[in-house]
């Protein structure tokens, strides 16, 4: 011990001594440790950390309806979930029904759009949050019909929406029209069961009704799928017991619902797998091994890079060395000495590399999500990611202190003792073998950033099947504030009129949802004389849409759109698209025939081009278009095809639906490029990351090999002095140390090339719609590495020809 802390003031003496050399290694150490501690920090956020705020998160599954294919992560019905919370005591401890929910809230005098979550009375008591102020919801809460109008707020609400008043509980707020009361607030740290976003606030699933106006048959359907089922596992019972204890459970119901039940079953997923939403973890995991990959390449660059500074160090640090060789010091007390400076300039770098993650991690969760949504990337210095960035530092002090250490203990003690003697040859190969590993780093960096850059701009510029410039879209649904259906299509009718006669409309329609956003709805359908494969999934992507929309949004329609005639009373007609057509149709020409969907016949009386639907990256899939007034829904999004810039009729917008009433809500109101940006949201912010980590890397390998070849002609000066001397011109002492120089910087790409192929097909996963070899990226990256490459040779090659040879042979 005493020896260690000997080294340890030693150290810390050598940091003082040389503060330039300490800053330029703690910057270049924090850099890389800093950026991989943030990075971390976000998969611990999306990937390892247990729902916050919720009692024993281990014991918690999810259930999900599943279907033929690929589909084994379905909503639920509210029958179904019964089923299971009835019959299913022996191995859950509770069963509990969640859903988000669209809600308008009227209190203070304003009224706004807010994403609400609709549960069962025995939500929070399942989870184990109990309430900061007043209550959570009671057993009884869970019977009868619309007899429980009271609300549970979250803390963010409460604080933003209610500017923290503490009389909230009792105060009164119109949701949906109606009267509720605030009952309780959950603690802050309570997020649900998606971390990342948090409802306003919690009404009883008893208030179906109205939290869906419109919709009161839906909560007897087995078949409206539309609902998240959360169980906590009982004492002793393991996950496996749990899944057979479903699947008894699926052979009840089907004996007693065959229909509902012929073909689909139920998934049991550990809570802890299913993040955000299952079908969604690949992607999560894919995206984040390629940052985390991309990252610690970054800090392999920097530790190439101090590895050198030290190793050029060692050769002003040859004499100490022999002198205390000379003076019987063992050599491993000299190494732990070495490695002891290396700990304390990584701890100084972790120190700073902190610093840098808090800043990067300030500004990931400053992101926001263009929806009326509490939205939190959650990222945090949490114990694991401290825990990580320690054991990275001691890692880091391995990798960048082991090789310059052993080699400053092993001079060759009489010409070190002298002075005369550069760190010897097996130094210069290490210091080569540095140079080449940090150009095949830094390939395989800077290829796998371009391909993503690459990927995402082409994925931007792809075929989206509609046209996404002068669209303003905004959502609205009259049917919260009480309005019947007649009411609503006069609302929508005169907006649309009011609109259209607007200079700076085009066209103007309606449509369920919006494309490439969240929102995602599907139905069965059968094709007569269609006969499905073995296990295929029958359920087909749709869209309740007005007549208009097809022209709003830019897309030709083969046959005709939906018409006023396409009314309740009138034939029920349906649009698809090619996709849908080349498979169900065999691609011969659908219209007149008949697709069996939502209740009954529809006749295709129009074919669209398959578009982008739920990504970006998507395979071509079926689609369906219903009409609007044919398959009624409430709550829609207006599409407005504008003669110039969309967002310049906001204002406007917004005028003429409160000119029609000033209550009704608008939310996502923005140009349809912005709302892309949803489905772009997760790559951009990865593509960004990549480019910064990119230029980072390519600024470390420039400033590394210039500090290298800088090293390595001041170590032959007089070798480049005798040259000149005997009659050697600049232009020759250039053309060498640059073709020396250069033919470490070609073995490194060679190496880095390889490397950089394999890593493509790992990323392969992760690209929109594949280019894992994009040969412009792997011809350009390296011409530009090349190039910064060269401009850090010449600049010490220049310096060396232009040297006084009197001087240099002086100088040795």
């Amino acid at each position: 011990m005493p020896s260690v802390l000997q080294d340890l003031r030693f150290a810390r003496r050598i940091l003082v001594k040389s503060p330039v050399f300490t800053a330029v290694v703690v910057i270049t150490l924090a850099l890389g440790i800093g950026l991989n501690t943030a990075v971390f920090s976000a998969i611990d956020a999306l990937l390892l950390r247990p729902l916050p705020g919720v009692r024993a998160p281990n014991e918690i599954v999810q259930l999900y309806r599943s279907w033929p294919g690929d589909f084994k992560y379905g909503s639920n019905s509210v029958p179904h979930y019964l089923d299971i919370r009835e019959r299913s005591g022996d191995v859950f401890s509770g069963v509990a029904l969640w859903t988000f929910a669209q809600l308008s809230i009227a209190a203070d005098g304003r009224t706004q759009r807010l994403m609400g979550a609709m549960v069962s009375a025995n939500y929070f008591s399942l989870l184990g949050v109990s309430a900061v102020k007043g209550r959570v919801f009671l057993p009884e809460e869970d019977q009868g019909r619309d007899a429980h109008p009271v609300a549970v707020v979250s803390y963010n609400t409460w604080m933003g929406t209610f500017g923290g008043d503490p009389l909230i509980i009792g105060k009164q707020v119109v949701l949906n029209g109606q009267n509720y009361s605030i009952v309780g607030v959950v603690p802050q740290e309570f997020k649900g069961i998606i971390s990342i976003v948090t409802p306003a606030l919690w009404v009883p699933l008893m208030q179906f009704d109205q939290v869906r106006p419109g919709s009161a048959a839906d909560f007897e359907r087995r078949g409206n799928n539309s609902n998240n089922v959360i169980a906590r596992l009982k004492p002793g019972v393991s996950y496996d017991a749990a899944n057979e204890r479903m699947k008894a459970l699926v052979a009840q119901l089907r004996a007693e619902h065959p229909d509902d039940y012929k073909e689909s079953g139920i998934t049991v997923v550990r809570q802890s797998d299913a993040g955000i939403h299952p079908t969604m973890r690949a992607a999560q995991i894919g995206l984040s091994s390629v940052v985390m990959a991309v990252v610690m390449i970054l800090l392999l660059v920097s530790c190439v890079n101090v590895a050198n500074l030290f190793l050029a160090r060692a050769r002003d640090r040859a004499r100490e060395m022999a002198i205390r060789l000379s003076l019987g010091a063992r050599r491993s007390a000299l190494i732990r000495q070495l490695l002891t400076e290396s700990l304390v300039f990584a701890a100084a770098s972790a120190a700073v590399g902190l610093l840098v993650a808090q800043w990067a991690i300030t500004l990931a969760n400053q992101i926001t999500l263009p929806f009326d949504i509490d939205f939190s990337a959650g990222l945090r210095l949490s114990p694991i990611v401290l825990a990580f960035t320690m054991v990275i530092s001691v890692v880091t002090t391995l990798i960048f202190g082991l090789a310059p250490a052993l080699q400053a203990t092993r001079p060759s003690l009489i010409p070190a003792l002298k002075g005369e003697a550069p760190a010897g040859e097996s130094r210069s190969r290490v210091t080569k073998g540095l140079v080449v590993a940090q150009m095949a780093l830094s390939i395989i960096l800077l290829v796998s950033a371009g391909l993503f850059l690459r990927n995402l701009k082409a994925a931007t510029a792809a075929d989206k099947g509609f046209a996404s410039d002068h669209l303003l879209v905004a959502q609205m649904d009259p049917s919260l504030q009480g309005y019947t259906r007649a009411r609503t299509e006069e609302f929508y009718r005169s907006l649309m009129e009011r609109l259209r006669a607007m200079p700076a409309v085009r066209e103007v329609g309606l449509g369920s949802t919006i494309p490439l956003s969240l929102s995602e709805n599907d139905t069965h359908a059968e094709i007569p004389g269609y006969v499905p494969a073995a296990n295929e999934n029958m359920g087909v992507q749709l869209n309740t849409v007005s007549p208009g929309y097809f022209a709003a949004m830019g897309i030709p329609v083969k046959g005709r759109a939906f018409e006023a005639q396409d009314d309740s009373a009138g034939r029920r007609v349906i649009v698809v698209n090619q996709r849908f057509v080349d498979h169900f149709f065999g691609g011969k020409d659908p219209i007149g025939k008949v697709v069996k969907s939502r209740g009954g016949e529809h006749t295709v009386i129009g074919v669209v081009p398959t578009g982008k639907y739920q990504r970006l990256g998507e395979a071509p899939t079926a689609f369906m278009y219903f009409a609007q007034a044919q398959h009624w829904d409430a709550g829609m999004a207006i599409h407005i095809r504008t003669t110039n810039d969309p967002t310049a009729l906001i204002p406007a917008l917004r005028a003429e639906v409160a000119a029609l009433d000033a209550a009704i809500p608008l939310s996502t109101v923005q140009s349809m490029e912005k709302q892309l940006g949803i489905a772009l949201l997760p790559a951009r912010l990865i593509g960004a990351v990549l480019g910064i980590f990119g230029l980072l890397g390519l600024v470390l390998a420039a400033i590394g090999t210039y500090g290298v070849m800088a090293y390595s002609v001041a170590q032959r000066t007089r070798e480049i002095g005798i040259r000149m001397a005997i009659g050697a011109a600049p232009g020759d002492v250039v053309r060498l140390v640059m073709r020396q120089g250069m033919s470490l910087v070609g073995i490194g790409i060679v190496i880095g090339l390889a490397g950089a192929f394999g890593a493509s097909r790992v990323i392969r996963g992760v690209l929109y719609g594949g280019g894992e070899n994009d040969l412009l990226t792997f011809a350009a990256v390296p011409v530009v590495l090349a190039a910064v490459a060269m401009l850090a040779i010449w600049i010490p090659a220049r310096r060396a020809a232009a040297m006084d040879p009197l001087v240099a042979l002086r100088q040795e």
